[in-house]
């Protein structure tokens, strides 16, 4: 019975795995940076920041996915440079991640879903155009929101991200993403 049970599973996946199993995304998140009071991290004075995310998902089933991906983001652009007429220090920050997405269809072609990231990041805070601190290590993120696919394969969503750099970094805000699934 047991077996039946498992098979059963597997044959599912694999039907729906022929079916788009594959997604490619680009994503963009505008955040609000979380600098814990500590003396590594005073210098950074800017408040919000954005990246750019490339990631690469394979869906195992309509409910669960797998992923990879990189992101790398710049507090400096986040506010179109007029901030940093007042501030002259910043945050450059990239990070590689695995991911796993649980997703709950509302309708045929849209979902919520839950994202799990496990981040490798390395991060420099910048001021007078000189490395003051700099970190890498491995933390998590997490982020949930909307997906919506179009019959071409076209997807497009929007959320809220959270990304754990360390415990002295903690970055979250809104994203909104692009993929096409194949």
């Amino acid at each position: 019975m047991l077996r039946l049970a498992a098979l059963s599973l597997f044959i599912s996946s694999a039907a729906f795995a022929g079916d788009n199993s594959h997604s490619v995304g680009l994503g963009y998140s505008y955040s609000n940076i979380d600098n814990i009071n500590d003396e590594s991290t005073s210098e950074l004075n800017d408040l919000v920041t954005s990246h750019f995310s490339f990631s690469y998902h394979y869906n195992v089933n309509k409910y669960f996915s797998v992923g990879v991906g990189h992101l790398n983001g710049d507090s400096s652009k986040a506010d179109g440079g007029f901030i940093d007429v007042f501030t002259d220090s910043k945050i450059d920050y990239n990070s590689n991640f695995l991911s796993a997405i649980i997703s709950y269809p509302i309708t045929k072609r849209s979902s919520l879903y839950f994202k799990a990231n496990a981040l490798s990041y390395e991060y420099d805070i910048i001021d007078d155009n000189k490395s003051v601190y700099k970190e890498d290590d491995s933390d998590f993120g997490y982020g949930l929101g909307w997906k919506y696919v179009f019959d071409n394969g076209i997807g497009l969503d929007f959320g809220y991200e959270v990304l754990n750099l360390g415990s002295r970094i903690d970055i979250e805000g809104f994203s909104a993403g692009i993929s096409y699934n194949f």
